[in-house]
């Protein structure tokens, strides 16, 4: 069993970022000049709309009047913290960091239709130093011939998880992403994983917090209007004394940025990209206490 981990995401810039997938987004690059109303144009990864027929020379961001944000751009929506965009992608996708510091944990979540995540750790000098496949995507009930070709294909349940890549701060980092022709990545998040306590409590709750409409009509019809949502959970962690300072200021010092919490390997729900809504330290024994967390997604 293994205890509960986090993974705070390391900030992305063009100074990290060496080799993306080469049409960063369908908008063109935004210059100076003019612009008829609907126009879509990219600036710093960042897409937005023309709100009127605009001709000058002030960027996007300056002029938040007419240039409405419409979001980032495709292939940095993975990078934005939020579980609501999405990158999308035909079949491949493959990322290059170099962010001159060790990188221990690398997490690909919100997966739609990609079958296998590899990532990659390429030092200068000593070459390929790691080098992992996951098969993340469909895959038979049963390893045997008959239900590779005829049998009931159901998801894996594997994360997209890699830890403990080894200490190379000079390293280069590669992500590769191999799917259908409409896979989809929700967040790409590398970081330094860390670890707390002995296991997730039973008694866990998961669900979701739902956006959508519900309500009914003077003859009883129910309306109902699909809406987005955002998953939660609820979890408890026996720590260790040693552990209350590190955990409190640990969190304290994230406290408004999302981490990537992962409470189980094989219960998907419990593993959440957001933040925590409320925590507690409980001191319940002389050496063991009890961590309580509320977490929402982003």
């Amino acid at each position: 069993m293994t205890g509960l981990r986090t993974v705070s995401p390391l900030e992305i810039s063009d100074s990290v970022l060496i080799a993306q997938p080469p049409l960063e987004d369908a908008a063109v690059a935004w210059v100076a000049g003019a612009w008829p109303k609907g126009s879509r144009v990219r600036y710093q990864h960042q897409v937005y709309q023309a709100g009127a027929d605009i001709n000058d020379a002030t960027a996007p961001p300056d002029n938040p009047t007419i240039w409405i944000k419409v979001g980032p751009t495709n292939t940095w929506a993975l990078f934005n913290g939020r579980t609501s965009q999405s990158s999308k992608f035909n079949a491949t996708a493959s990322y290059r960091f170099r962010f001159g510091r060790m990188v221990d944990a690398v997490a690909a979540i919100g997966l739609v239709d990609v079958q296998s995540v590899r990532v990659r750790v390429v030092d200068p000098t000593f070459g390929t130093v790691y080098d992992q496949n996951l098969t993340v995507g469909l895959a038979p009930v049963a390893a045997d011939w008959w239900e590779w070709h005829f049998g009931q294909w159901t998801p894996t349940g594997a994360l997209g998880l890699f830890t403990g890549l080894p200490a190379y701060p000079q390293a280069d980092v590669l992500v590769d992403f191999t799917g259908t022709t409409q896979m989809e990545v929700g967040n790409l998040i590398l970081g330094n994983a860390s670890e707390w306590g002995i296991g997730v409590d039973l008694g866990a709750s998961v669900g979701i917090q739902d956006f959508s409409k519900k309500s009914s009509n003077e003859y009883g019809d129910r309306l109902l209007v699909e809406g987005a949502y955002i998953g939660w959970a609820d979890m408890s962690v026996p720590i260790s004394r040693a552990e209350v300072t590190p955990i409190s200021r640990y969190m304290a010092q994230n406290r408004a940025k999302p981490i990537l919490f992962i409470g189980s390997e094989d219960i998907e729900a419990l593993n959440i990209f957001g933040i925590a809504k409320d925590w507690s330290v409980t001191i319940e024994y002389t050496q063991y206490s009890l961590f309580a967390i509320q977490l929402e997604e982003v």
